[in-house]
């Protein structure tokens, strides 16, 4: 089985003592003064190398630490499945930045080159410029066989809501959104177990976590029926 995560990278120091390897992993940059995209792409050899401390990786390196607390929910939530493949595309910045074109660039090279059966989007934007191009993105990702499992934003965003993905929220969050969104899962538990700023801890629950405990629930228990989605005819190739 093969788990993508599309957030601010991953930690190696975490890899080195409390992960695993990963089976691939690609950054996405954009210059915004030149309206530059910049993909790195890399190989399982140089991410070993990276883990085992005789390559450096920059541009993988999780500067913000959400994209590790994330990862580390996922590895962590109880026995994993020993044939399970982890994927990382890092899409935002030491402050939690991204853009869109950058979401879009890693859900190509997923689709294209993973074909990941999971895919964990603990991110959203509010810009609907490219709501059309993601849209199919995520319908793609699902007619390959992907579940998608997206975290709702305080204020209704994108992915979130989208038919393609699982929208997945923590109480407070649901409450907040009431009908102006749609939620299909909620998790209640107050707090989760995390590792963050180099230890395991104990942080409020969020929906971008609750959106991994969910995925973490999926690889553990199975899929729920109703999260398996079917493009709509209009999509179809």
């Amino acid at each position: 089985m093969k788990v993508a995560v599309v957030d601010s990278g991953v930690s190696v120091d975490f890899l080195r003592q409390h992960g695993g390897p990963l089976a691939g992993a690609a950054s996405f940059t954009l210059d915004r003064a030149a309206r530059r995209l910049e993909s790195r792409v890399h190989s399982r050899e140089e991410l070993d190398a990276w883990r085992g401390g005789s390559a450096v990786l920059d541009d993988l390196e999780d500067t913000h630490g959400h994209g590790t607390a994330v990862l580390s929910l996922l590895m962590d939530a109880g026995p994993c499945p020993p044939n399970v493949e982890w994927y990382v595309a890092r899409v935002l910045d030491e402050r939690m930045r991204g853009d869109s074109l950058c979401l879009l660039e890693a859900l190509e090279w997923l689709t294209n080159d993973v074909r990941p059966d999971l895919i964990n989007l603990s991110l959203g934007t509010v810009d609907r410029a490219f709501e059309a191009p993601l849209t199919e993105l995520l319908w793609r990702a699902v007619r390959q066989g992907a579940v998608v499992v997206c975290a709702a934003g305080p204020v209704p965003c994108l992915p979130a809501g989208l038919g393609a993905v699982v929208t997945v929220a923590d109480a407070k969050t649901a409450r907040l959104l009431g009908r102006t969104d749609t939620v299909d899962h909620v998790e209640h538990a107050p707090t989760v177990r995390l590792y963050a700023s180099g230890t395991w801890c104990e942080r409020p629950m969020t929906s971008s976590y609750a959106c991994a405990l969910a995925v973490a629930r999926v690889l553990r228990e199975g899929c729920p029926p109703d999260w398996r989605r079917q493009a709509p005819a209009a999509h179809a190739r």
